[in-house]
């Protein structure tokens, strides 16, 4: 088959560390949360250099997912944050509890498909349309 190479272009950033999951790449930005702490941060993807950290409305570990322009940032506690995918810094659009989030945390990922956005919480799986 064809060879595949590899060339590091930058070492590895522990400012990019993510326990959480879902760092996602929107043009030439990396946009997730560091290092299980509840703050998103958004990262030029050809240097590793940090553009911007920010702390958000949600508490705790965060998985991020991206769509239209937006992140749609799920923190452990329960909160749903909506914020542009900018690298002019956080701006969250609105946010919200999601509904049966309580005293655990919750580590599932948000999934975005054909116009909806899909959240379990517990036993529950909820379904919001997202669609312009």
């Amino acid at each position: 088959g064809d060879n595949v190479t590899v060339e590091e272009v930058y070492p590895l950033q522990k400012n990019l560390a993510n326990k959480h999951g879902g760092i996602v790449l929107v043009g030439d930005y990396l946009f997730g949360d560091s290092d299980d702490r509840g703050v998103p941060f958004c990262a030029n993807l050809m240097t590793g250099e940090e553009v911007w950290k920010a702390r958000g409305k949600g508490k705790n570990s965060a998985s991020v997912v991206a769509a239209d322009g937006h992140l749609y940032i799920r923190y452990s506690d329960g909160t749903l944050t909506l914020a542009k995918a900018s690298p002019d810094g956080l701006d969250e659009t609105s946010s919200f509890q999601i509904p049966g989030s309580g005293d655990r945390p919750s580590w599932s990922h948000p999934v975005i498909l054909d116009g909806k956005l899909y959240l379990r919480e517990g036993d529950s799986v909820l379904c919001y349309s997202i669609k312009k």
